[in-house]
Formats: C-alpha cells, structure tokens, sequence
C-alpha cells in the first residue's frame, strides 16, 4: 500500500524509534505498542508478520505467545513452528522448525494455525529448567487448561524432557499469578521448603479482603511485589507512590492477623535470597 513513505523516510523513523522492523517488509509503529509488557507485544507482533504465508503451524513460545501464556524469562528473537510429520527439524537464526506435530494438537487463533494450549504448554515445560517448566504449567491452568488436558498431552509427548514436564505437573497450580510467583514456588520446592497455600484472604480491621501471595497456616504471610503490581493497581488519579503508601496500610493491617509477613521483589529471586529470609521466618513460627 502505498503511504506516502520513502525508503529514506522509513529508514528515518526506525532510527528515530517510530517504527520497529518486525519481519522483512513488516513494520509496527511504537505508537500503537502498549503502556506495560511492551516485549511481549513486540514478539507476538514478530511472530504474526513471521507466520503469514507459513504453511506450518506455529509451536512452543511463539504458541504461547498467542495464547497469552506468561512466560519466566522468555527468549524472543526465535519464532517456533512445528511441522506435522516427523523429522527435519531445523533453525536458523530466526526460526526454530520443530516436527512431530499432531494435526489434532493444532487450532487457529485470529486464522494462523497454532499448536493447542495444553500442547504449547507441554512443549515449553519438556525444553525447559523446573523454574520456567512450572511457570507454564501454572500460566495454563490459569488460562483455562485443566489438568487431565496437561497430564494426557504430557502421556503422549515425546520422551525427551518427560521428567521434567512430570515434575512441573506435580506441583502445578493455577492460582500463581505471574511469572514471579511460580518462580518463587519453584525456588520453594526446590529448597524443601514447606509448601504455602495461594491466593489466601484475610479479612482485615476495617471490613476490607486483602489477598496473599502465599500463606503458611495462616502465621506466616509471603507476598512477592513487582512495579507493574502497583502499576496495575492504581485509581484514577493516583501516583505509583500512592499505591505504595496504600499497599503499605494494608500490610500494617495485615500484621494485626499474622505473626510474620515476608516481602520480596525479583532481584531476590535472582539472587536466591528469599528462601533463606523466609525460612528464618517459618522457623521462628515453629512451621519449619
């Protein structure tokens, strides 16, 4: 279509940051990505110019890209598909071409072929450490899978990586909000930690529900706290900050309930710190 564009003009406004080149020929304006998770819109942007007239269906974290499936630390310069027949995988430097795919494993999403959630989930935990594997199983239980699709898909995938699709499975739960959370599990259950509920509700002073993260016998409270949490969470009006100072009344109520409450930000599970702080603290309440 023809916009009025010069070559010298598009080239300019990538320079300038105005446009991302997505594929060859594929351009996004910056202008229509969103406030929050802008990677993740730049792939499944990637991934919807790189499937057009592909015959293949897309697979793994390309599939799970179109099924909003929230990843830990998602590789994002690879597009996934997988072929029917078996054999003749391939990759380059943008594509990873897998194979194996079951024609009753594929659905289409806005008309590109992509394997089925509880497949794409299967695929990503069979590639992948504990951490990331439990984090998709988590993701598609959230979504809307169930886990009899998971455990059948599971029963018949390839045998690479069985083990530890069995183990994500094992310990997977759906009401892990976000990639931190699961991530924080994950590390948990790794440490022999002992396993905490989800999602629990306290009914605090003044009549209000304030959910956590995690709950140890309703004695020792874990919430994990990201930017986009509070980014989220903000009223019209309102400064991240505000949310802050609100968040932080609401700890304080908290604390009337319960006897400890741990908090932690990403950088902690990056540097494996949050196990041991919380394990002081389930000691000191005789939980560990």
């Amino acid at each position: 279509m023809d916009v009025g564009l010069t070559d010298t003009d598009l080239k300019r406004a990538v320079r300038d940051g105005e446009l991302i080149v997505l594929d060859r020929g594929a351009l996004l304006p910056t202008s229509a990505l969103p406030q929050y998770d802008v990677d993740d819109a730049v792939y499944r942007w990637k991934v919807v110019a790189a499937a057009a007239g592909q015959t293949c269906s897309l697979s793994h974290e390309s599939a799970a890209a179109f099924h909003g499936l929230e990843l830990l630390k998602p590789e994002r310069t690879v597009v996934h598909f997988a072929k029917r027949r078996n054999g003749g995988g391939r990759r380059t430097a943008t594509r990873h071409f897998h194979s194996g795919l079951p024609d009753d494993a594929v659905v289409h999403v806005d008309g590109i072929a992509v394997s089925t959630m509880a497949r794409t989930a299967i695929d990503v935990a069979a590639t992948s450490n504990f951490p990331r594997a439990l984090t998709v199983i988590d993701s598609a239980l959230r979504h809307g899978a169930t886990m009899e699709e998971l455990r059948a898909e599971a029963g018949r995938h390839r045998v690479r990586g069985a083990g530890m699709v069995r183990s994500a499975l094992k310990y997977g739960d759906g009401r892990s909000a976000n990639p931190g959370e699961s991530w924080g599990r994950a590390q948990m259950i790794t440490s022999r930690l002992p396993l905490p509920d989800l999602q629990v509700e306290f009914v605090l002073e003044d009549g209000s529900i304030a959910i956590v993260d995690y709950c140890w016998d309703g004695i020792v409270v874990g919430e994990f706290d990201g930017l986009r949490k509070f980014c989220r969470d903000l009223r019209p009006g309102e400064r991240v900050e505000d949310a802050v100072v609100r968040e932080k009344i609401r700890e304080d109520r908290l604390r009337d309930l319960v006897r400890h409450v741990g908090r932690w930000i990403w950088r902690d599970l990056e540097n494996r710190t949050m196990v041991d702080r919380m394990r002081a603290k389930l000691e000191d309440a005789g939980l560990a």
